[in-house]
């Protein structure tokens, strides 16, 4: 069995932090058998494997860096690009209702077997990722004060959503999941956050439906769309932003190798398989101005495990405010 001090000592260890709750600290000590299991766990963990990442010496140059161009197709009609959103959206109903939690942090810990064991952990998780994004407005110098409704793009299972309701007035968790946003509400049946709104997008079109809002976050989710979904996803939801609202997102933007042409991507079905794919940084940029918004950070991370033959982006943006004299 472990005790009190084991938790304890093992969040400082491998988080460099103090756990988040008394309720954490009972779990990990009536669920987890011995210290081996609780080792295994946290060395699983996605946020040690971040800090190990953080704390790794200089790596060499990636290869995006003299790696050739990309071909990837993104000009195509509304019926394909349907087709596209349609087929991402299978994949991920299909997740959903087999490993809805693991399909959100690939560790093995969230299997729908272990997750009775690992559920504070699992949500946990959420509020180190809200904490980088606090960190990132802070050096930007954006003020939150009159942000007030959140858009999450990609909300899963809630991960993320609980810490975000506790910053903002009101947080919307959309999902391209119902059997994810299913899990969600039941989980938040016995939380006090009463200002989140679930809401499903059963069409690439469905966007539009939002309305206006201050602040759009999604990680970890843009990835797992073809390029022309991504950046129809972007444009409509930069467009929705109020002005001075800020966008904080996450983009795989280089891959050497990669590749996408629509019609074969259409040509092969794929229901079970989680993809990953990359939005050309230039495609990105230009999209971001035409959308009346400025860059504030772009910063490169490894959400995609695979830094050292892609590249992804995290970035905050701002939609810009535009006054008028009256001369």
């Amino acid at each position: 069995m472990i005790d009190r001090n084991d938790v304890v000592n093992a969040y400082r260890m491998f988080f460099g932090r103090e756990p988040e709750s008394e309720a954490v600290i009972t779990h990990y000590t009536t669920e987890i058998p011995d210290l081996n299991a609780l080792r295994t766990l946290f060395m699983n963990s996605s946020e040690f494997r971040d800090s190990l990442e953080r704390y790794q010496p200089p790596r060499m140059p990636r290869l995006g860096f003299n790696g050739p161009l990309m071909s990837v197709a993104m000009d195509t009609d509304e019926s394909k690009l349907m087709a596209l959103f349609d087929k991402v959206s299978a994949q991920w109903l299909h997740l959903g209702k087999t490993e809805p939690h693991w399909s959100v942090l690939t560790n093995d810990s969230y299997y729908q077997d272990n997750f009775h064991m690992n559920r504070d952990a699992f949500y946990g998780s959420g509020y180190p990722e809200v904490q980088m994004f606090d960190a990132t407005l802070v050096r930007a110098n954006v003020l939150t004060a009159n942000l007030n409704r959140c858009v999450e793009l990609g909300c899963g299972v809630g991960r993320v959503t609980g810490p975000l309701a506790e910053r903002f007035n009101s947080v919307v968790g959309v999902d391209i999941s119902p059997s994810h946003l299913l899990v969600a509400k039941e989980h938040f049946k016995a939380t006090s956050h009463e200002n989140i709104e679930w809401v499903h997008l059963d069409s690439i079109a469905s966007i539009q439906n939002l309305g206006v809002f201050d602040v759009l976050y999604s990680r970890i989710v843009l990835q797992h769309n073809p390029p022309p979904v991504m950046l129809r996803l972007l444009r409509d939801l930069l467009n929705l932003l109020r002005p001075g609202g800020i966008a904080f997102f996450q983009i795989p933007t280089y891959k050497a190798g990669y590749s996408f042409s629509i019609d074969d991507y259409l040509a092969h079905p794929n229901v079970t398989d989680m993809e990953m794919h990359y939005l050309p940084q230039w495609h990105l940029l230009r999209l971001i101005k035409e959308c009346d918004c400025e860059v504030l950070e772009i910063r490169e991370d490894d959400s995609t495990g695979l830094s050292v033959t892609a590249v992804s982006n995290t970035l905050l943006v701002q939609k810009a405010i535009h006054t008028f004299s009256d001369s």
